[in-house]
């Protein structure tokens, strides 16, 4: 259940009240910026087209400093850590919005600073920390003294979006009570990120395929055989963004080609969000892969899939788990920027945001991305590996990927050599991860040069699945991609038949994953074989190694469900 505030009433109320009451009595002109490192939009594949007609509108989110931020992620540890004594005693939407809603006197403040621009269409969540504002240019140009442009997508011609094109400034009074404000530098990560290796029509007999990896295959691998969920009241999701549509038929097709060998569902449960429009390799994959792993598990289909006004799609889906009472416990994710392309500011407060929804008993899941380690090179022609966010956030799993080391599925896994990983290099390491990273760093493995990355920094991914040779069904038509976009509903299909399984002894799911999944290791199968991650290859310059235990490309390994269903099952 989606819940918005409406802000008239307490616009006006902020207009209303007294000098001595409202902090606000005229706009300062002392202005500051809110986040340190504002970087103008750049982003491969969008090119500056014009500038913003100022009759244009665009959208605005406001992220309102939360209070008791110390308090939420202390207990988000609390009911993430299997050893505590509040493991899985999760709360209530209501209950968190308890906790970080801002100071009441500082909404006003923010809305008197928007009224005085005759900004009065604004939206708070439920939880009272994000404002969401739509407004003209001509407006939104004056409240923050900036410009807006144009910016068109090089293939994706439809793709337009507004943009700020200079920094933006607020009241130094104001920018206390902020984070950051969306929808201006960001500029959105279009694109499939799959693969495609071939594609034909659909055969007549599947039986006989043993070249690439389908649902029996994974089922196989990974000792899921013939297990299906049974709790009514179990669920899993997709997150899907800009554009990505699943195709309810091409899923049918698929599960009636792949899915003779085990009972399942050939429908979505929920959509959420658009799903109208060119049917999407990511949202496909996603949907045709979660449903066979996490079988007869209802699925929900959550798509932020518009360009809504040109807002960034990943703030808007964290809007929309902020606004909604009951959500999926997990959620499979396939997005992600390069660190450096965000501010400081701006990942902190997404990282509180992951809090909020694991303090919820929400899983999420995030690809860890196909550039192994990652290269960036500085003008001075000097280079460094380059982490991806959010897979290098300490508050999500991220799934790496793993290959056949054969032809066909009865080969051994090694490491593929585009799966992401590495540190990064804003965020702290998380202690449910310092024993096992500093034993892999103390470790006999070839390690890249220290000036490449940061050591003391949190390591992705945590664990890894099959992400080469996955055949799916879009239009009709059988094709082969690869990706640890593959990888990622894999294992969040696997964690949906634990969370089954715990559901079904009146225990609750199992929330945020991380330390669960460093205090038992050994429900993984550990991948010791496999090329070094890629990264400045013009450069002949390697990524990482895999190793015995966690290493950075392919984390603990990939998960053998019986040992994970054992373990699940050891904790209240």
């Amino acid at each position: 259940m989606k819940s918005w505030t409406s802000v008239f009433a307490l616009t006006i109320a902020a207009a209303l009240c007294l000098n001595s009451v409202c902090a606000l009595s005229t706009v300062s002109r002392d202005r500051t910026r809110i986040e340190s490192s504002q970087l103008l939009p750049h982003r491969n594949g969008w090119n500056f087209v014009g500038h913003a007609d100022k009759a244009d509108i665009t959208t605005l989110v406001l992220a309102l400093k939360q209070r008791n931020t110390e308090e939420l992620t202390r207990h988000f540890w609390r009911v993430s850590d299997p050893r505590s004594s509040q493991y899985g005693k999760f709360l209530s939407l209501e209950e968190v919005t308890e906790i970080v809603q801002p100071h009441p006197q500082h909404i006003k403040d923010v809305l008197k600073w928007l009224q005085h621009y005759n900004i009065n269409t604004c939206q708070l969540v439920q939880t009272r920390d994000f404002l969401k504002c739509r407004v003209t240019v001509g407006v939104a140009e004056q409240l923050l003294e900036t410009k807006f442009g144009y910016f068109q997508h090089t293939v994706e011609k439809d793709h337009v979006i507004i943009r700020a094109t200079q920094e933006y400034t607020v009241p130094k009074e104001i920018a206390r009570k902020l984070d950051f404000i969306g929808g201006l530098h960001r500029l959105p990560n279009v694109g499939n990120k799959l693969k495609i290796k071939q594609q034909m029509p659909v055969p007549e007999d599947l039986a006989s395929f043993r070249y690439g990896v389908h649902p029996d295959t994974l089922r196989k691998r990974y000792n899921v055989t013939d297990n299906v969920a049974t709790n009514p009241n179990n669920t899993q999701a997709t997150a899907q963004f800009l554009k990505q549509y699943y195709s309810p038929a091409d899923l049918k097709e698929f599960m009636n080609h792949f899915g003779k060998g085990f009972p399942h569902l050939t429908e979505i449960a929920h959509e959420i969000g658009p799903n109208s429009g060119k049917t999407g390799l990511e949202a496909n994959l996603d949907v045709q892969y979660i449903m066979s792993l996490g079988a007869n598990v209802s699925t929900t289909f959550w798509s932020t899939g518009g360009l809504h006004e040109g807002q960034e799609p990943f703030l808007e889906w964290m809007l929309a788990l902020s606004n909604t009472s009951v959500i999926p416990p997990i959620f499979s994710v396939s997005y992600g920027d390069h660190e450096r392309t965000l501010s400081a500011e701006y990942m902190e407060r997404i990282n509180l945001e992951f809090q909020k929804i694991g303090i919820r008993g929400v899983s999420v899941l995030f690809a860890s991305g196909d550039d192994g380690a990652g290269c960036h090179r500085f003008e001075d022609e000097s280079y460094t590996f380059e982490p991806d966010f959010p897979a290098s956030s300490p508050f999500v799993t991220t799934v790496g990927g793993t290959m056949f080391t054969g032809l066909f599925t009865d080969a051994n896994e090694k490491g593929n050599d585009i799966s992401g990983g590495g540190f990064s290099n804003v965020f702290s390491m998380p202690k449910y991860q310092e024993e096992t990273v500093t034993g892999y760093l103390n470790s006999s493995v070839k390690l890249p040069d220290s000036k490449y990355f940061n050591s003391s920094n949190r390591a992705y991914p945590d664990v890894s699945a099959m992400s080469d040779d996955f055949w799916i069904i879009i239009n009709r038509l059988l094709m082969n991609v690869a990706g640890t976009s593959a990888a990622t509903p894999t294992v969040a299909g696997l964690i949906a038949m634990a969370n089954d399984a715990r559901l079904n002894a009146g225990k609750p799911v199992l929330g945020f994953l991380n330390p669960f999944i460093y205090q038992n290791p050994d429900i993984f199968f550990d991948v010791t074989l496999g090329d070094p991650s890629q990264a400045c290859w013009l450069d002949d310059l390697d990524g990482y190694y895999v190793s015995e235990g966690w290493d950075p490309v392919t984390g603990f390994g990939t998960p053998d469900y019986h040992r994970l269903v054992e373990a699940a099952m050891k904790y209240s």
